[in-house]
């Protein structure tokens, strides 16, 4: 029965409003996985393709086979070669991408051939292109490869969703100014979805008891739009949270790199993922090296995230009254509750608990400094 009392409570919570982090996630996921976006991903293709006929031709005309023909490598280097292998890879990514397209009219979801035609392009000679020639056709092409990747990332493979809060992060910075206004956001808690199986809708996803797991998108059409496990924080992933602050989370590299550099010499974190001795207090790689470790996998339930077509976020992207309170409530430790409610401190795990008004907020040996609770959004 309390199960079930916490399951409407925390429904309630989430239909009055998504964190703003929330918001973006559930924007980015929505354009990533638009009709328009892989339109947008055909024509870059189109693009692409065309800029190579030109190439090819003029090699043609100039008969730059001859000079690359060799008894040694035979015609590996030739712009006959690269075209029977590359540039068939690359037209058969094109018709993928037509096929998509014509797919989510029954709203089915694939992968894109991004990464298919990636090892065919790593595997086989350029030679026979001029360094212009290459240079503009690397430019190209790494322009379409991080496009396609964006879908890629938010498909996955039978529930195999690969974004966390990283990512989302990072996304988000490098797209901001494609969004000078949210789209308005529903959470609908009458449409409900549980990790590995297919949703009863398609679309964008927020799981039900964390706010810290990263929303998703899933889909009717075929086998492979089952909803993942929820990637969220672990206690590494936590003890950043809490020690540089939601907004400065990842991307403020000074902040990261003292957080990283102190987790390195306390011996909690040790592993730096094929990066250099003491990278982890370089405020450049500090926040991918932390990332790497800050996040575990696990099943939930989830409730769908409807985007209101045609309306805007009333607050313009910024956060609403109620997600500045959740977001901003502070309380040290040994001083009164401010406000009635659930609370919980990163500085322990499973701390989450019901605090009055005026009672005083307990203390709790950490090596991250004094004890601080912060308001949960989601209460009951």
């Amino acid at each position: 029965m309390r199960a079930d009392i916490n399951v409407h409570t925390r429904g309630a919570a989430l239909e009055a409003g998504l964190s703003l982090q929330q918001k973006r996630q559930a924007t980015l996921l929505y354009h990533w996985m638009s009709l328009d976006y892989l339109k947008a991903l055909k024509t870059l293709i189109d693009a692409l393709l065309h800029g190579v006929d030109v190439d090819l031709e003029l090699a043609k005309q100039q008969g730059r086979d001859i000079l690359l023909t060799n008894d040694r490598w035979g015609v590996r280097d030739t712009a006959t070669n690269w075209s029977t292998f590359v540039y068939s890879s690359l037209e058969d990514f094109r018709k993928a991408t037509i096929k998509d397209i014509a797919l989510r009219a029954v709203e089915s979801y694939e992968f894109t051939g991004a990464n298919q035609c990636s090892r065919m392009i790593e595997e086989h000679s350029s030679l026979w292109m001029t360094p212009d020639e290459e240079q503009r056709f690397k430019k190209q092409w790494e322009k379409v490869y991080r496009y396609a990747g964006k879908v890629d990332s938010a498909a996955g493979t039978g529930g195999a969703r690969n974004l966390d809060d990283f990512a989302m992060v990072m996304a988000w910075e490098e797209s901001r100014t494609l969004f000078p206004r949210l789209p308005k956001l529903r959470v609908r808690t009458d449409v409900f979805g549980v990790s590995g199986k297919r949703p009863p809708r398609t679309g964008v996803y927020v799981a039900q008891d964390d706010p810290h797991a990263t929303l998703q998108f899933a889909w009717t059409g075929n086998g492979d739009g089952v909803i993942g496990q929820a990637r969220t924080f672990n206690d590494i992933g936590l003890r950043a949270l809490a020690a540089v602050g939601r907004d400065a989370l990842w991307v403020d590299g000074s902040k990261m790199a003292a957080f990283a550099s102190d987790a390195f010499r306390r011996g909690e974190v040790t592993d730096r993922h094929g990066f250099d001795v003491d990278d982890e207090k370089d405020p450049r790689w500090a926040g991918t090296i932390v990332s790497m470790q800050s996040f575990v996998k696990r099943p939930t339930d989830w409730y769908f995230v409807e985007m209101i077509d045609g309306e805007s976020d009333e607050e313009d992207g910024v956060e609403n009254t109620n997600e500045v309170v959740a977001t901003r409530l502070r309380c040290a430790a040994g001083q009164p509750c401010p406000r009635e409610g659930w609370w919980f401190t990163p500085s322990k795990a499973n701390s989450r608990r019901p605090f009055h008004q005026g009672e005083v907020m307990p203390a709790f040996t950490t090596d991250y400094g004094a004890t601080h609770w912060q308001w949960d959004e989601h209460q009951g």
